[in-house]
């Protein structure tokens, strides 16, 4: 799914959301993750896009910016006579006890059935072999019709008693629906004559049943098209619509009883929860709706957070979620997580992005690997800028850069810094320690790539990065992965000190005036930089060339400037870049392949 996502109080443009079933926004508070699900929410609420999607949202608290501006909408609604359609509805803790109350007797096989089946929380009566009746569960509401609506009906009756050829209120499917509710749950003897002082009614499923709900009749347009594309399950319609701002039945004094007289307040947050969620999706999930839930996974036990993930994953709709949990993202396919900051999903350097925001959670290591299990092709590196200047080479040197897309990034150190530690010793444990992660693992491809610093190694010259070596295929080899998984891992290097090495360029440090910096007196005249020459000497990889390079690439306190970075290597010509770059593209490639 591709959502067009319009600005929000902390992203003033418009953004793409791109997800396939699931997308989980996380950042730190006051990031924005409210607020993007808040623009759709809105946008829908607007008739400005989701024309196609029925959008049900759901909030584990009290959230006042939901509430209001739903508030605000219902009673626009009501002023303009329109009835209510669950086309785009905000659903809180204060709707829970109905909508599981209608979900366990509505669908026998849903998901509020089953819990309360595994749990011995409902006592069933078998009507047919695919359906069983709940026969324990009770709601108790407060009912009333007040003096207004009463004199509403009254002056409907006399307009239909005058001839007149109109719709009045008492043709509506709302109208009928209540007639019936009253009749046969409430006083089979009232008639609208007066006020219905509030009374106290013990709904059960047989009694809900008794009674008769219309459907509410297609939209139309002008033209006589039906402009509505849902269609509303009319007993749920009628109760969220005498339920709405507590006109007929007051929500907030909703008593919920299962088997045994155990109340649906009795049980943990967490179990209240779930079946809020489980109510949410049996009455909603369609191809068509999209689930907005704002911490769903809040109060839940870490069991059921898995399960939670799963029935999510299963869903016929699809779902935009926020989190703050360990145990949720870890829970979720790599893909499926967006990184949120000032109300704007962070797509570029994902990875890195994600595993700053685990360092500052608790057991931050153990989930890094937890998430990188969920990458297939990776490849470490000893800057997180690192991958990004070599994509860039490689695509100014004419190649493919787009097969390199299935590769994520992050930065590992080498953890060399002398001829007495060996070479790639860090990023093969992280690969070992990766190994033994107890969660499911596709990694398929791990690609280590160092800085040569000051090391002597024998580099394969057939493919010109890779490293020879016993002590180093002895490590790898020593990697026991799990049964099923065959993951690959290789140790690269570069044959310079390190890629911004690959940055030196006689034509673009001649632009820049520094060309003299590098064609030095401490640089042999015969490894200087030439004009249509790549520089493939050895003085040229033994130089530092941070302090030349920086300035051209970086903005200051700032890091990496991608843009300046890709304007220095516009200036680059292709066969003033190292035959290096070509020959790590080559060979990553070939093993994505």
């Amino acid at each position: 799914m591709e959502l067009t996502l319009a600005p929000n109080p902390l992203c003033t443009e418009s953004q793409t959301l791109s997800f396939d079933k699931i997308a989980t926004l996380i950042g730190e508070n006051g990031s924005g993750k409210s607020c993007i699900l808040q623009s759709i929410f809105d946008a829908k609420l607007d008739g400005n896009d989701f024309d196609d999607l029925r959008v049900i949202c759901f909030s584990s608290g009290q959230n006042e910016n939901f509430s209001q501006r739903f508030s605000k909408f219902l009673k626009k609604e009501r002023r303009a006579g329109e009835t209510l359609n669950l086309e785009c509805f905000y659903y809180d803790k204060s709707w829970s006890k109905l909508l599981i109350f209608l979900a366990t007797c509505l669908h026998s096989n849903g998901k509020v059935r089953e819990f309360l089946r595994n749990k011995g929380y409902v006592e069933e009566r078998t009507v047919t072999e695919a359906q069983q009746d709940d026969i324990s569960s009770k709601l108790t509401i407060k009912f009333k019709v007040d003096k207004r609506y009463a004199e509403q009906v009254q002056a409907a009756l006399k307009t239909e008693e005058s001839g007149a050829d109109i719709d009045t209120l008492r043709s509506t499917p709302y109208f009928r629906s209540l007639t019936s509710f009253i009749a046969k749950n409430v006083d089979a003897d009232y008639e609208f004559d007066s006020a219905l002082t509030k009374r106290t009614v013990e709904l059960s499923s047989s009694t809900l049943f008794e009674a008769s709900y219309a459907a509410a009749r297609p939209v139309q347009d002008e033209e006589g098209e039906t402009v509505s594309r849902f269609i509303d399950n009319p007993t749920i319609s009628f109760f969220t619509q005498a339920a709405d701002n507590d006109y007929f039945i007051d929500k907030s004094v909703f008593q919920l009883k299962f088997k045994d007289g155990l109340e649906l307040d009795q049980l943990s947050d967490g179990e209240y929860q779930l079946l809020f969620l489980y109510a949410l999706i049996d009455l909603f999930d369609a191809e068509n709706t999209l689930f907005l839930l704002d911490e769903a996974d809040s109060h839940l036990h870490y069991q059921n957070i898995d399960h939670l993930w799963r029935i999510l994953g299963e869903l016929r709709g699809n779902v935009i979620t926020t989190t703050h949990l360990l145990d949720s993202i870890t829970a979720n396919e790599f893909d499926a997580i967006k990184v949120v900051e000032n109300g704007r999903i962070c797509e570029d350097d994902k990875l890195k992005q994600l595993i700053n925001r685990l360092s500052v959670l608790s057991r931050a290591t153990s989930v890094e690997y937890e998430v990188c299990a969920k990458i297939t092709n990776m490849a470490l590196l000893d800057d997180y800028n690192d991958w990004d200047i070599f994509v860039r080479l490689a695509e100014r040197k004419a190649l493919d850069a787009s097969l390199l897309d299935s590769v994520y990034s992050f930065k590992k150190s080498s953890s060399y810094a002398n001829e007495n530690e060996s070479f790639g010793k860090a990023k093969i444990q992280w690969a070992k320690n990766l190994s033994k992660v107890e969660c499911n693992l596709i990694t398929s491809q791990i690609f280590l790539i160092c800085d040569r610093d000051e090391a002597t190694l024998d580099i394969d010259p057939a493919t010109g990065v890779k490293v020879r070596g016993a002590q180093y295929r002895d490590r790898i080899n020593a990697i026991h992965w799990p049964n099923g998984v065959n993951a690959s891992v290789y140790l690269l290097a570069w044959k310079r000190r390190e890629i911004k090495n690959y940055l030196l360029s006689f034509t673009a440090l001649t632009h820049h005036g520094v060309l003299a910096e590098i064609n030095s007196d401490t640089l042999a005249v015969a490894s200087h930089l030439k004009k249509t020459e790549p520089g493939d000497n050895e003085g040229i990889r033994q130089l530092e060339v941070k302090d030349t390079i920086n300035p051209l690439i970086n903005r200051d306190g700032c890091g990496l400037c991608p843009e300046k970075l890709q304007t220095y290597i516009d200036l680059i010509p292709p066969d003033e870049i190292s035959e290096d770059i070509e020959n790590m593209y080559n060979f990553i490639v070939s093993k994505l392949n």
